[in-house]
């Protein structure tokens, strides 16, 4: 078992002795035309960082100018590993700077081809594949790309394309499992603006997407590229739970910068390796994994099509980290707990210098069991794609991070906590340590949606000196030190009567407990509060244990009284996004129905039969209630219904229909 000892800790950049002082790495301070190096780790490093201007730290304007520029350093090293199985005797598919950059030209170079005239807009749909960064960057380069996650609806998918008004298509087939490409006709015939769709590892030529770009030149691009910071790169869909997506419209300048700023954090030099498990869909695997590894001329290393959904990576993770040299990761709060309840493993050996933690927040418990075992401590990001990545983080200085806490600010991303009115209009900036909701602003905030109608809800109306804030969302607060806390999101707090509940105050004490692995606290509709807190739990494996159990273990642990769960419900898997992350509105759309059915059953009862479906087209998911009865209890029963769903807040679609 791998301990923090002071002669096997590994080494990192923020203990080595031959740093300069300050965050420069030696030889890599900011100069006009070269990549600076910077490792920061303390409010001091970020304010001498912030003597300069976000153009005197990069090498170029535009995010191919900077992969060009980390390949001309050295183009035979490998820039992306990709793991083609956890099984280390599998040999990985390995691809050089040089030849990812004149991939990344023809491609542009096709897309441009393609879409004639007009700038192209590059939808893509692939697994964690080179290729996917391929379009991605090529998009990029030629106009816009709008990187879609493979496993959403048709209709969410197609809307996102027309949304983004999509010419180009990048996708595959059911060769690499189950996705919306097996949907693909269907998706053609919705895009009226789609001009040419090609396929990864197509078994027609004509359409093969390695096989097109080949036609095409390297070495130079065939129109004119961009040289404008500000002009917009992608389409990043974020929250595409519903029939209207937002679409983030981020620019050259923005990426960049959380790219540089987040290798600066997690570390810059140029013999890193960074463990690559968040999907290309997302800003965690984009931007704040591939995007910065590449940058600064490191070495991605995919750890296969799945990334973490892959258990076997998760199981053999500690082999793959000592094998690949493995200096940087991030993972989410659910996917460390699964490597921590791995029995009789490792990590004797790793060369990990940065665990990053996002996408939600870290469970103390969670935080201090994974030391106390693997000697590594987790460091917190906080951030969101509006951001362009992260805002906050803890830093790696060799010392124990403020335990709870996402860390300070980043460079050029003042955080603060202000209190909004229900329209999100500024009313008051908070006192240090008092809870509001985090506002961020500076040169990462995006300049909105591509449907504008939505920036109204995220920019924040009348802010002191006319400064353009964005509202994240989250609830948390800024301490007398400049440290942020998060209380969780303004849409997860539970209101019981109006008592407002932080559902970290069940999930944190549920954590504790040594039968569980995952929990997850949600506000269950109720007629008289309108919400009591129930909660989930995903057990460890091999665990027994019941929820008359648990909910004794949150009587006796969980402070605050209005918190205690109502009821607590053991889950053989709970329920997560593509990135990892509980999946907050499934639950709670299980909730729904299972309440919608039980006062269903308790009202028809033997009047007649029902089905009940959650229409989630809107912008609100609506309870679609179908009943089948006599003729001559129509009215009765519709009245009943009505009578019993008025006095909940969810909405409700009811359909009484005669049977006989």
């Amino acid at each position: 078992m791998h301990m923090p000892t002071e002669n096997n800790q590994p080494k990192t950049p923020a203990t080595d002795d031959h740093l300069a002082p300050g965050p420069w790495l030696p030889g890599a301070e900011p100069g006009p035309g070269k990549l600076a190096r910077a490792w920061i780790r303390s409010q001091k490093d970020i304010l001498e960082i912030e003597k300069f201007v976000p153009d005197d730290l990069l090498p170029g304007a535009s995010i191919y100018d900077c992969i060009t520029a980390a390949a001309s350093a050295d183009p035979s090293k490998p820039a992306l590993i990709q793991l083609l199985s956890a099984d280390l005797a599998v040999a990985p598919r390995v691809i050089t700077y040089a030849k990812l950059v004149q991939s990344i030209e023809q491609a542009a170079n096709l897309f441009s081809s393609i879409s004639e005239n007009e700038p192209p807009s590059v939808a893509v749909i692939l697994p964690m594949v080179p290729e996917a960064l391929v379009a991605t960057w090529a998009g990029a380069t030629a106009g816009i790309s709008c990187p879609i996650n493979p496993f959403l609806e048709s209709r969410i998918v197609t809307s996102i394309m027309n949304a983004a008004r999509a010419t180009v298509l990048v996708t595959t087939t059911n060769k690499y499992g189950p996705g919306i490409w097996n949907n693909l006709d269907e998706i053609c015939r919705q895009v009226p603006t789609l001009r040419r769709v090609l396929i990864v590892d197509s078994d027609d030529s004509a359409n093969d997407f390695l096989t097109a770009i080949e036609a095409y030149p390297s070495g130079r691009l065939i129109f004119r590229p961009t040289d404008n910071p500000h002009a917009e790169a992608i389409y990043l869909p974020t929250g595409g739970t519903t029939a209207a997506p937002k679409l983030v419209r981020m620019t050259h300048r923005g990426k960049l910068l959380n790219a540089w700023i987040t290798g600066s954090m997690s570390g810059s030099a140029p013999d890193g390796v960074v463990g690559h498990a968040m999907p290309n869909f997302h800003i965690g695997g984009l931007g704040v994994l591939a995007l910065r590894t590449i940058m600064f001329g490191q070495t991605l290393l995919t750890l296969t099509k799945d990334g973490f959904r892959n258990q076997d990576v998760v199981k053999n993770f500690w082999d793959i980290a000592r094998h690949y040299k493995m200096t940087s990761v991030l993972a989410t709060p659910a996917t460390v707990s699964a490597i921590l309840s791995l029995p009789n493993t490792s990590s004797e050996g790793h060369c990990i210098q940065t665990f990053n933690c996002g996408a939600s927040t870290v469970p103390v418990e969670l935080m201090r069991g994974f030391h106390d075992r693997f000697g590594i401590w987790l460091l917190e990001f906080w951030g969101m794609s509006e951001l362009h990545g992260i805002a906050c983080a803890q830093p790696n200085n060799g010392k124990q991070p403020l335990v709870g806490s996402v860390g300070f600010h980043l460079p050029f991303h003042p955080v603060t906590a202000i209190e909004v009115d229900a329209s999100n209009k500024f009313v008051r900036e908070c006192a240090p340590g008092e809870r509001g909701v985090l506002a961020v602003t500076g040169p990462g905030v995006i300049g909105g949606y591509v449907d504008s109608r939505l920036d109204t809800e995220f920019f924040i109306g009348g802010a002191p000196d006319g400064t353009k804030w964005a509202n994240t969302g989250d609830l948390g607060c800024v301490d007398a030190d400049g440290f942020a806390w998060l209380f969780g999101r303004s849409k997860d707090l539970i209101i019981r009567g109006g008592h407002n509940i932080d559902p970290k105050l069940i999930e944190e004490v549920l954590a504790c407990h040594p039968a569980v692995q995952i929990a997850a606290a949600i506000g269950r509709p109720d007629a008289h509060k309108g919400e009591m807190p129930i909660a989930y739990v995903q057990l460890t494996p091999g665990s027994q244990v019941n929820s008359a159990e648990l909910l004794q273990f949150c009587r006796e642990h969980v402070q605050e009284r209005a918190a205690l769960p109502v009821e607590i419900i053991i889950l053989p898997e709970i329920p997560m996004t593509a990135v990892g992350k509980i999946s907050k509105p499934a639950l709670r759309i299980e909730a729904m129905r299972t309440l919608s059915l039980n006062l269903a059953a308790a009202t028809v009862g033997e009047y007649g039969s029902f089905d009940i479906t959650i229409d989630e087209s809107g912008l609100r998911p609506t309870v679609v209630l179908r009943v089948r009865v006599a003729a001559a209890d129509t009215a009765l029963v519709e009245g009943k219904l009505k009578d019993v769903f008025r006095n909940y807040q969810f909405k409700t679609s009811i359909q009484v229909m005669a049977e006989y």
